[in-house]
């Protein structure tokens, strides 16, 4: 733990059920992928998709499995990898849950990735995990420039130290807080260029309002 990077360094996804009440920015559970997560991705990296809609905790593996029916290919659906990848999704989704004290949570899943730019999320708590590709890119508080972040300047100006950005590792599940104090953070260059595999989880309503959004402006 560092309070300067106001970071918690969690042994295991369990020990961040508490978040919501501890003072941190940023909470990572590390963790290595399996041995056959690598070849699985590989192929279904090659299919664009972006998914979201809710997942409910009392039934996230079969929200999950039917949320991914059209998008993944039969074939890496009768992978014996699909259902590791999908109980690790589930069992996460119901950590968020958990966390935000709710019976549901927002789900987004998908292969393309574009906020360039330094940024803070504008919600109170988000849930990130990067399955395949490069992870999100982030800076410690004393490395960042937030005056020229709030100025709306590039990112070279909101860099303050090169040498102390971090990345979230694959695998790794990673929650962060949004808003005025929230983690400033974004997509890397390499995620931008290529694909990969992101998982994104939110409170159950941002994707409702999102819609409704959609909607009024259709």
């Amino acid at each position: 733990m560092s309070n300067s990077m106001s970071v918690f360094q969690a042994k295991t996804i369990s020990d961040l059920k508490d978040f919501a009440k501890q003072p941190f920015q940023l909470g990572i559970t590390p963790r290595q992928a399996p041995e056959s997560a690598n070849a699985f991705f590989q192929k279904l990296m090659v299919h664009p998709f972006s998914i979201a809609n809710k997942v409910r905790k009392k039934s996230a593996d079969d929200d999950i499995r039917v949320l991914l029916e059209d998008d993944i290919p039969a074939a890496l659906q009768g992978d014996l990898f699909f259902e590791t990848w999908v109980e690790d999704m589930a069992n996460i989704c119901r950590l968020f849950c958990d966390i935000q004290d709710k019976s549901a949570t927002g789900f987004w899943l998908g292969t393309s990735r574009g906020c360039k730019r330094y940024h803070i999320d504008n919600v109170p708590i988000r849930l990130l995990v990067t399955y395949a590709g490069t992870g999100t890119e982030w800076l410690p508080d004393d490395a960042a420039d937030r005056a020229a972040f709030a100025d709306g300047l590039p990112n070279e100006k909101i860099v303050k130290d090169l040498s102390a950005w971090q990345f979230m590792n694959p695998w790794d599940v990673a929650i962060f807080r949004g808003g005025s104090e929230g983690l400033i953070h974004r997509t890397p260059d390499d995620a931008l260029n290529d694909a990969s595999i992101l998982m994104r989880l939110d409170h159950p309503k941002f994707w409702e309002n999102i819609w409704k959004i959609q909607q009024k402006s259709a």
